[in-house]
């Protein structure tokens, strides 16, 4: 049964996060990113927790949306998000949020501005695993330090992939590392045509993500997501037309146009 003090508490996030929304045109935050393919490698954790997505090993393409989030100009220090979305083996799509934190037991929970994308990166909101619980995290890393700025991110994708090492951990566990995500070219600005992603509607198979934090985050998510801008999984492709949506979703694989049949009602 909800407590009511998460019901007052979704409420007034809900309210607040779709007056934000209402005002920025449809984002209350991360509102211009930098979307690049996501070749996901993924070899296992060291030590099962009992679902496909952490103990198997597979590969899976998708995209990533890299973005900062108040949208303070560079080299202002800003929150980083990463935000991935793939096909998983059943045929669904799943999004994985991520934002700038610190590496310890008590930084993997607090948001940390930042002024370079390589660092550290947490889920932040808890995962359930049966009757575990845990946190994912990714740790960005190029040879040399890179300035969160949209232009030195696709500088450094054009040279070769930028390197996301997967890692999970217990909320005060150390973290383990159980895949890398490959980030490459062609990068594309997603300004005019932002992507929506929702973790609590888009679950990672096997994940289930858990406790009153995202309870009270899927309000949010839900009240943002009623202020229009564009269409969900639309992203622009390299080789598209200017004003050209791209499907993401059907196949992890490879970007689709997306036409007049190919649109679903939601």
């Amino acid at each position: 049964m909800r407590q009511p003090g998460t019901s007052l508490a979704r409420s007034a996030l809900a309210a607040t996060f779709g007056t934000a929304a209402r005002l920025r045109h449809g984002r209350p935050l991360h509102p211009a990113g930098l979307v690049l393919d996501a070749h996901m490698r993924l070899h296992g954790a060291p030590r099962p927790w009992g679902t496909p997505f952490l103990d198997q090993a597979m590969e899976l393409r998708g995209v990533a949306r890299l973005s900062r989030s108040v949208g303070v100009p560079a080299p202002l220090p800003d929150i980083l998000g990463i935000a991935l979305r793939w096909e998983q083996q059943d045929g669904t799509v799943a999004d994985l949020l991520l934002a700038s934190t610190g590496r310890n037991r008590i930084g993997r929970r607090v948001l940390r501005p930042a002024g370079r994308w390589t660092g550290m990166y947490s889920s932040l909101f808890p995962y359930q695993v049966g009757e575990r619980r845990l946190l994912l995290g990714a740790l960005l890393h190029t040879p040399v330090s890179l300035p969160a700025t949209f232009d030195a991110l696709a500088l450094a994708a054009e040279f070769g992939p930028v390197v996301l090492e997967l890692l999970v951990a217990a909320p005060t566990g150390p973290w383990r590392l159980f895949g890398q995500v490959h980030l490459s070219a062609p990068a594309r600005p997603d300004a005019e045509r932002p992507m929506r992603f929702d973790p609590i509607r888009h679950p990672i198979q096997g994940l289930r993500p858990a406790g009153w934090l995202n309870e009270i985050r899927g309000a949010a998510y839900t009240a943002a997501q009623r202020v229009p801008d564009v269409p969900e999984k639309t992203v622009l492709h390299a080789g598209a037309a200017p004003h050209e949506p791209v499907a993401v979703t059907g196949s992890a694989h490879r970007a689709e146009p997306v036409t007049a049949s190919s649109r679903r009602p939601r």
